[in-house]
């Protein structure tokens, strides 16, 4: 272990060290890419930081990639213990919504599918079991599709989408 990256732990020691660091970059800066956050790291003081480190830190963190007001993929940081609020730059990334009497279907620009299912999981509610985001399409999975249009309601207000 490098003399400064050892000072660095010293130094964060109190507030949960590489961790602690990472997510405090993340709330405070946007980062495109993984190297562009190592990078933040060694000028903070975290020398010999790898791009698989970030990688496991970002895992970690729940970190997700969502596209920001000016278009650009950024990391962001989700907060599971935050009420879920749906800001239109989410709506704004949804298609469609409907459903087939036995699934709803959430159709997305590319590459935000995962985000919009997390979203519906983050708060979970008794009419929805449980969801699959692929790429553009999520599939939300109803408790019970004799009260599909009900779930179909309850996934509308989460996204902030009208009917």
């Amino acid at each position: 272990m490098s003399d400064t990256l050892h000072l660095a732990d010293d130094q964060f020691a109190d507030d949960k060290t590489l961790t602690s660091a990472c997510k405090r970059l993340l709330q405070q800066q946007s980062f495109s890419t993984q190297n562009e956050l190592r990078e933040a790291l060694v000028n903070i003081g975290f020398e010999g930081i790898s791009q698989s480190t970030v990688s496991r830190l970002l895992s970690q963190l729940g970190v997700v990639k969502v596209q920001n007001a000016c278009g650009k993929k950024v990391y962001c940081i989700t907060v599971e213990t935050a009420p879920v609020r749906v800001e239109s730059s989410i709506s704004s990334q949804i298609e469609f919504i409907t459903h087939n009497q036995s699934m709803v279907v959430v159709k997305t620009h590319p590459g935000s599918a995962q985000l919009v299912a997390r979203l519906v999981d983050i708060d979970p509610h008794t009419e929805i079991l449980g969801t699959v985001g692929g790429n553009d399409t999520v599939l939300i999975i109803p408790k019970d599709t004799q009260k599909i249009d009900a779930c179909e309601r309850i996934v509308r207000m989460r996204l902030g989408v009208s009917s």
